[in-house]
């Protein structure tokens, strides 16, 4: 059973958490839940809810994107059976040293400064003839969001995606502002 923002809504909005129940109620209202969720999840209805398949790319992933697949950095690519492996350098590295990359495959550390160096190489995974958005990468924003700049960085790189022009406005190296993006250009200036 899959579980989404809007069903914790509906549970939360329905009373059961909001304040303290008997047992007899708590199970009442949770078995109404379980019994009306096939049915709010019916293809065939014009309101069903559907489950995302695909994480959703934002613009600022899209602009982070784009952006780390402009550097220059050399990025290290292994062919398996089912799947090419990425080993892509991170923060101010432009490339890996080959002893750091065998440490960093037998995970294997002598001292502790090692150690350090292992957390500046994302592995990332593509499997060929494949979907790039089901990539896999070991970077934390990946573990939680099934999606990170890496895994789109690398379908820019590839060429299996194209970015937003919205995406490439944002200078390299700085972030996008916060809110939304202005349609219109400054006074004078041909649009």
């Amino acid at each position: 059973m899959q579980w989404d923002i809007t069903t914790s809504r509906t549970i939360k909005d329905g009373g059961t958490f909001r304040e303290r129940h008997i047992l007899s109620r708590f199970l009442t209202t949770s078995l109404d839940i379980i019994r009306n969720w096939p049915i709010d999840r019916d293809t065939s209805l014009i309101n069903a809810k559907h489950f995302a398949t695909e994480p959703t790319i934002s613009l600022a992933l899209w602009t982070s994107s784009y952006q780390s697949a402009k550097l220059n950095k050399n990025i290290i690519c292994l062919n398996n059976e089912s799947s090419k492996v990425y080993y892509v350098p991170v923060r101010n590295l432009d490339s890996i040293p080959q002893t750091d990359l065998n440490r960093y495959k037998k995970q294997k550390f002598a001292t502790f400064n090692q150690l350090k160096k292992s957390f500046d190489i994302w592995c990332l995974e593509v499997e060929n003839d494949s979907n790039w958005r089901k990539s896999k990468c070991n970077c934390r924003a990946f573990l939680k969001n099934f999606i990170c700049k890496h895994v789109v960085g690398m379908g820019i790189r590839l060429k299996h995606c194209k970015p937003p022009a919205a995406a490439k406005i944002v200078p390299i190296g700085e972030k996008r502002k916060r809110g939304r993006p202005a349609k219109a250009k400054t006074a004078l200036l041909v649009q």
